[in-house]
C-alpha cells in the first residue's frame, strides 16, 4: 500500500511538471487528422527520417550568413541544426497525429543529443541561429514530453543554463522578435511564470517600438541582401521578406502567450501587430505597393514567407491575407502553420 502511494505521488509530480502542449491545441490536431492525405504523407516522411543522423556539436559556430557582396549558403553546422530541429518538429507532429511513441522518440533523441553535446555558441552567427530555430524544438518537445517515459529534465536544464543566456530579445529588430519567441517558449515549457511575464512585457515593447503608425516596420523594410543591412544598390530588396521574418516569431509568441493567460493580441501592442499584419498582407497581395519595389525593378526576395498569415488571420480578419493564403502564395512554411491553423 505504501509503495503504491509513493508511486502515485511520484507520477503525479511528474505530471504536474509537464507543460501543456504549446502553440496547437488538441482540437486543431483532431481537425488536421481528418485530412487523411496529409496525415499519411507526413507519417511516411517521419518513417523515412527515423534513421537520420543528429548533428549536435559542442561549440555551435556556423559561418556568417551575410558577406559584403551578398548572402552566403548555410554551412554544415547551420544546416545540421535546422535539419535536426525541423525533423524533430515533424516527428512530434506525427506523434500527435498517430499517438505512436516511436515518433516521439525521434524528437526526444534530437533534444537529448543537443542538450548533452552543445555547451556554447562562440560566434554571433551561432547565437543568431539558435534564436532563429530553438523555439521550434521547444514546441516539439512540449508535444512529446509525456511519451515514452522520457526524462525531459536534462533538456530543460540545458534550455535554462545554456540556451536562455543566448537570447537576442533585447535587440530592436527581427532578431529581438526571435529572441523573444525563444524566451516565451522556454518560459512556458519549463513553467517559469516570472520569466513568462517578463517575456510577455518584452513582446509588447517590441511591437510598440517596431511598428510605425502606417503599419510598416522601418527597421525591416529597408533590408538589402548584404552585410550593409539597410544600404547599397539593392536596398529594400529583402524588406518584405524581413517584415515577414519579424512578424512570424511575433505571431507564434503571441499565440503561446495567449494560451498561457498572458495578453498579447488583446493588448494595445496587439494593435501594433495588427497594423503590421494588415500592411504586410497588402504588400504581399500587391508587391507594387511596397516602398522599394520600383527601386529594385520589381524584384523582391522571399515574399512567400507569409504562412503566419494563417495564424494572424484567426485574430485579425484581413481579406488580403485570405486571398494570399487561398492563392497558395505562402510556400515557405516550416512550422506548417497553414495546416495547423487553416484559413478562417
Amino acid at each position: 500500500m505504501v509503495v503504491r502511494l509513493a508511486a502515485f505521488i511520484f507520477f503525479a509530480l511528474i505530471s504536474m511538471a509537464q507543460a501543456e502542449p504549446l502553440l496547437v491545441k488538441d482540437a486543431q490536431i483532431a481537425a488536421l487528422k481528418a485530412d487523411a492525405k496529409f496525415t499519411r504523407s507526413l507519417l511516411r516522411k517521419c518513417d523515412k527520417e527515423r534513421a537520420a543522423p543528429i548533428h549536435a556539436v559542442g561549440d555551435f559556430a556556423p559561418a556568417p550568413h551575410y558577406a559584403t557582396q551578398g548572402s552566403s549558403p548555410d554551412d554544415d553546422q547551420a544546416t545540421g541544426l535546422t535539419g535536426d530541429i525541423r525533423r524533430a518538429y515533424r516527428a512530434a507532429l506525427c506523434y500527435r497525429l498517430s499517438a505512436n511513441a516511436a515518433y516521439a522518440g525521434q524528437t526526444q533523441e534530437v533534444a537529448d543529443a543537443w542538450a548533452a553535446t552543445m555547451k556554447l555558441a562562440s560566434n554571433a552567427q551561432g547565437r543568431s541561429d539558435i534564436n532563429f530555430n530553438i523555439a521550434q524544438l521547444v514546441v516539439a518537445a512540449s508535444w512529446v514530453e509525456g511519451a515514452h517515459g522520457w526524462n525531459a529534465a536534462p533538456f530543460k536544464s540545458w534550455l535554462k543554463t545554456v540556451i536562455a543566456p543566448l537570447s537576442l530579445s533585447s535587440e530592436t529588430n527581427n532578431r529581438g522578435n526571435w529572441g523573444n519567441l525563444q524566451d516565451v517558449a522556454i518560459a512556458a515549457f519549463i513553467n517559469d511564470k516570472p520569466a513568462l511575464a517578463s517575456a510577455a512585457a518584452r513582446w509588447q515593447a517590441l511591437l510598440t517600438s517596431e511598428v510605425a503608425g502606417d503599419g510598416t516596420m522601418p527597421l525591416e523594410i529597408c533590408r538589402s541582401n548584404s552585410s550593409d543591412h539597410c544600404g547599397g544598390p539593392d536596398k529594400g530588396v529583402n524588406g518584405l521578406a524581413y517584415t515577414h521574418y519579424a512578424l512570424l516569431p511575433a505571431a507564434i509568441a503571441g499565440e503561446i502567450l495567449e494560451s498561457q493567460g498572458q495578453k498579447s493580441f488583446r493588448s494595445p501592442s496587439g494593435g501594433s501587430f495588427a497594423r503590421a499584419f494588415h500592411k504586410s498582407a497588402a504588400f504581399t497581395q500587391n508587391p507594387a505597393l511596397f516602398p522599394y519595389y520600383a527601386a529594385n525593378k520589381g524584384q523582391l526576395n522571399k515574399i512567400d514567407h507569409c504562412a503566419y498569415f494563417a495564424l494572424a488571420a484567426r485574430h485579425f480578419l484581413n481579406e488580403n491575407a485570405r486571398a494570399v493564403l487561398s492563392a497558395g502564395t505562402c510556400k515557405s512554411d516550416i512550422w506548417m502553420l497553414q495546416k495547423l491553423f487553416g484559413v478562417n
